[in-house]
């Protein structure tokens, strides 16, 4: 597996003040397990095997639009 650096830019806009907030509001980073450098994404297959949902985060902290994940799970 290959690492890259990861500069502030990468990280997005925003993550200083999303970081802050979460301190905050009693949040800590506890244990790491895995890669730090992993990023989210959410499927939704079918019973078909069909992928019905992709989202793959391209920044940490980025997440799916949960409408449009919610909407591809009820319809299956």
């Amino acid at each position: 597996m290959e690492y890259k650096n990861v500069s502030v830019e990468d990280l997005g806009d925003g993550i200083v003040f999303n970081a802050v907030s979460a301190l905050k509001q009693g949040h800590h980073q506890g244990s790491i397990q895995g890669s730090t450098l992993q990023l989210g994404g959410a499927v939704v297959i079918d019973i078909s095997g069909a992928v019905r949902y992709f989202f793959a985060g391209k920044k940490a902290g980025e997440h799916p639009d949960i409408d449009q994940l919610l909407k591809a799970v009820e319809k299956n």
